[in-house]
């Protein structure tokens, strides 16, 4: 481990495990022993905030630059109202481990959890409600492209899908069995992440360097084969504008066409023995990647991604 430090140099942080920018100015992450980190100028400098709890916050997300919510271990939501100066509990009507948030606008709003379980607010979190359970799987990641379509993705390959809104949800993909004679389970991988480009077109990836893509919908998820190692990918972001980015363990690839080829980015210093748990585009070309011991990397439209030191 020594080793190691030595490698990424400066300061080890606790990991960050969830990044968000509304803005191309204003971001926020947070991670473990509830950390969270606000940046006002693209992730130049980044700053603590106070979040009130110990617990590890898994996801983050804001309407605005005023209004954001972060979710974690023991039911947790967090809600801002005055861009993070101070952050105050809403109400789960779960204690499980929550393990991501997004919200359309400062009152819609959806938390994915333990036991497939999808929470919904109309109200800016004043009130949540179950609005989608399933067995009991782990949905690790939600992620809407407009008002109206959306996916949720987790453990052995549960991929979800709504239309409406987020007010019914379908189930289009995922495999788990027992075979109570041998005692052998038959799974699909795990998936970490979700991205929706467009009301047609999804992304995720998962562990053993699983990376799947819909182009209608959902209704075919095909497996992507892109030579990566066999390793976690954690994370998948795209800008919208035809950028795209996966970031896991050790590694991280980006395409220019909107995922027909992908190529090695270039780190500084590397990632090889490092893990990037969450990727957030900022704009056309620019993304945030955030990961263990706290490291944050920028990435500008020009040039490499580089450590940001804080």
């Amino acid at each position: 481990p020594m080793a190691v430090h030595a490698e990424k140099g400066g300061k080890a942080h606790d990991d960050l495990i969830s990044v968000f920018f509304p803005t191309e100015a204003d971001g926020w992450a947070c991670g473990r022993y509830g950390t969270i980190l606000h940046t006002s100028d693209g992730g130049t400098t980044w700053n603590p905030q106070s979040s009130g709890t110990t617990f590890t916050l898994s996801g983050i997300c804001f309407a605005d630059t005023e209004n954001g919510w972060a979710v974690g271990n023991k039911g947790t939501i967090l809600h801002t109202s005055d861009g993070g100066e101070s952050w105050e509990k809403q109400e789960s009507p779960i204690d499980y481990f929550h393990m991501d948030v997004i919200f359309l606008n400062p009152q819609k709003g959806f938390i994915t959890s333990e036991r497939t379980h999808i929470l919904a607010t109309t109200d800016g979190g004043k009130t949540w409600e179950v609005r989608f359970e399933d067995e009991d799987y782990i949905l690790k990641s939600i992620s809407f492209c407009d008002e109206q379509h959306g996916w949720a993705a987790g453990e052995f390959g549960h991929t979800y899908h709504t239309r409406d809104g987020g007010k019914t949800w379908v189930k289009q993909a995922g495999l788990y069995e027992m075979d109570w004679d041998t005692g052998f389970i038959t799974g699909d991988n795990f998936l970490f992440d979700v991205v929706a480009v467009d009301p047609k077109t999804a992304w995720t990836v998962g562990i053993l360097g699983t990376v799947r893509r819909t182009t209608d919908g959902g209704e075919i998820w095909e497996e992507v084969s892109l030579d990566l190692p066999k390793v976690q990918l954690y994370s998948i972001a795209s800008d919208g504008a035809g950028t795209m980015a996966i970031a896991g363990n050790g590694l991280c690839v980006v395409s220019t066409d909107g995922g027909a080829e992908w190529q090695p980015a270039e780190f500084e210093p590397t990632i090889e023995y490092g893990w990037l748990f969450d990727l957030e585009a900022l704009g056309p070309g620019r993304f945030v990647a955030c990961g263990d011991e706290g490291v944050i990397y920028r990435k500008l439209p020009e040039g490499n991604w580089t450590r940001i030191e804080y």
